[in-house]
């Protein structure tokens, strides 16, 4: 049997259908539609229509009416903006530096390509990323998407030694100025003790392989260790995590069906029907102008003896239960973190009442920071081996307090005095002070305490300046 670099892992296909919905959910009501029966199936009534043209109009009438809730993009930025609010600590040894403006080939920063990461973890609890040297020497990170990462293995003692990686993708062909689509996938593997890694290109309905690459280090060493770097929501293993805003989007698809029945219902009862009760043949008397066709006060209705008009209107409880397990739906999608991640910058909530918000939604937070952190680092140290760097002076240190600690007033006074009365040491006092954005971050008690010993100087200086009627330091100079 041939090579086919298309062949998927089992856990892959497993996992695809969970992907797909968080991508279609994340590019919204559009994709969703697009998607037709997949996420809205048709009504029986509907799919009764014997003509295919009419049950196709009607099943469109029906998903046009419909609303998809935008739930799930909204949590996953707001998610994204929580988590790296404030950036990563990122340090690097010298010959790694340029990596910090630009680490991808398609010139994301390190800090541009830690939100990527995140963002991706969000989405589909997966990530991936290869090191790689340009042509020209230049060291940069290649990243990879959950659907891209096709297949994988791992040797006996359980580490990763083999990946395929889905590169296929639109490419311009400048000399008919057309975009045409490429099939490419990349085999990354150990052999011999050495990586390596061929391109598989589909042509002529069969793949050709390219030559063997040996990846070699600057002394000409093939690499021995197998660079590429997993990244899951929970851990860096190969396996797939399981996707942790996938309830959400299941959510989200059951309110768009909810929503899709509730307007169908609304649009076909909303308006009352008349009728007119007394003819005895109802078919020639409309053709014969005999019963009334039209409303409003211009048109006389004439019935006959014992005739009787009157509306009919829906009454019944059925829109009313389907509003209210609508709204059932929203307020566990509010629970599950839908809009609890709401940007607080410009309100007067206190950063204790959001921690209470957040509940366990913070340690999932908590664990996707420190796993794409992990995970730039490892990617980072691998590429810093294959560079000749030092990968000890390689760290991703990620923010893990997502809370608005900003001191009040009160608060601030009571802190002072507590310190002032010998209730706790100044260095104690610092850090809370530090913590509650009123020093700024990276400042050392030792620091602080110099420029409070200049403030006191200075102000000592300008009463004895003011007094001899001398210009100030500052008009001085």
């Amino acid at each position: 049997m041939a090579f086919d670099p298309t062949l998927k892992h089992p856990l892959y296909e497993a996992f695809c259908p969970s992907w797909r919905l968080m991508r279609d959910c994340m590019d919204g009501e559009d994709a969703i539609k697009q998607r037709g029966e997949a996420y809205l199936p048709m009504k029986s009534g509907t799919r009764a229509i014997d003509d295919p043209a009419k049950r196709q109009a009607a099943y469109d009438a029906y998903k046009l009416r419909a609303e998809f809730p935008e739930l799930v993009a909204p949590t996953v930025r707001g998610s994204t903006g929580t988590i790296l609010d404030k950036p990563a600590v990122i340090e690097l040894p010298a010959g790694m530096e340029p990596l910090r403006e630009k680490a991808t080939r398609d010139g994301l920063t390190l800090d541009a390509l830690h939100r990527r990461i995140a963002l991706e973890l969000l989405v589909t609890g997966r990530y991936g990323i290869l090191p790689g040297i340009s042509s020209g020497g230049a060291p940069y990170l290649a990243g990879y998407i959950a659907e891209s990462i096709v297949n994988w293995d791992s040797s006996t003692n359980g580490e990763p030694d083999y990946v395929v990686l889905d590169e296929s993708g639109l490419v311009l062909n400048r000399d008919k100025n057309a975009w045409e689509e490429k099939c490419q996938f990349r085999q990354c593997l150990m052999e011999g003790g050495r990586f390596v890694s061929r391109v598989w290109t589909e042509t002529s309905a069969k793949w050709e392989p390219s030559e063997d690459v040996v990846a070699l280090d600057r002394k000409q060493r093939p690499l021995a260790a197998f660079p590429f770097v997993f990244i899951n929501a929970n851990d860096l293993s190969p396996t797939p995590d399981d996707v942790p805003l996938y309830g959400l989007g299941k959510l989200a698809v059951r309110i768009y069906r909810l929503d899709a029945d509730y307007v169908f219902a609304l649009h076909m009862t909303s308006e009352p029907t008349p009728v007119a009760i007394g003819f005895d043949d109802p078919a020639s008397a409309v053709k014969e102008g005999r019963a009334p066709t039209t409303l409003g006060s211009s048109k006389l209705w004439l019935l006959p003896v014992g005739g009787d008009a009157k509306y009919l209107e829906f009454s019944g409880p059925g829109l009313d239960a389907q509003k209210q397990a609508i709204q059932d739906a929203l307020a566990r999608a509010v629970v599950f973190g839908a809009q609890i991640l709401i940007d607080t910058a410009k309100t007067a909530e206190s950063g204790e009442a959001r921690r209470l918000r957040l509940g366990n939604q913070t340690s999932t937070l908590k664990t996707i920071a420190m796993n794409s952190a992990s995970g730039l680092e490892r990617a980072l140290k691998n590429l810093a081996r294959w560079i000749g760097e030092d990968p000890e002076k390689v760290k991703v240190t990620p923010n893990l307090d997502f809370f608005d600690r900003s001191l009040t007033g009160q608060e601030l006074t009571a802190i002072v005095s507590g310190w002032q009365s010998g209730a706790y040491s100044w260095r104690s006092a610092f850090d809370r002070l530090q913590k509650g954005g009123i020093i700024p971050d990276g400042r050392t008690p030792e620091e602080e305490l110099e420029m409070m010993d200049q403030d006191e100087f200075d102000r000592d200086g300008s009463e004895e300046r003011a007094a001899m009627n001398l210009p100030s330091n500052s008009a001085a100079e």
